[in-house]
């Protein structure tokens, strides 16, 4: 019978860790894909702490899922931060028009807040 490891998803919370790890790096995707056409379009969307913001919001998320990957003791603390991030591009992303990105955040920024709730600071 093999032995449970972290990675096997059956530990309590696994499977919202691994959601959380591919709803990060989705909305890093998305964050950076957003930000190409974004500069690419011109006009408002070009402006530079929007894509500053859309930069910022793909890295958080890399570093989230990162920490999350590698068991870090302090996962509890980027996550945190990193819901606080996708929420404000989500929010932004929304003002601007862009639903694909706004989602990805905002579903990104769920996942997170879940993740982050399951730590004590």
């Amino acid at each position: 019978m093999p032995q449970n490891t972290p990675n096997q998803g059956n530990q309590p919370g696994q499977v919202e860790i691994q959601q959380c790890i591919r709803d990060c790096m989705n909305c890093y995707h998305v964050c950076l894909q957003t930000a190409k056409a974004c500069q690419q379009a011109g006009g408002e969307h070009a402006r530079q702490e929007h894509i500053w913001m859309l930069h910022d919001c793909a890295d958080m998320c890399q570093a989230a899922a990162h920490f999350l990957e590698h068991s870090n003791p302090l996962y509890g603390y980027v996550t945190s931060a990193a819901a606080q991030v996708t929420n404000h591009c989500g929010e932004q992303c929304a003002l601007m028009g862009d639903d694909d990105c706004a989602n990805a955040c905002k579903t990104a920024s769920w996942s997170l807040q879940q993740v982050s709730k399951m730590v004590a600071f």
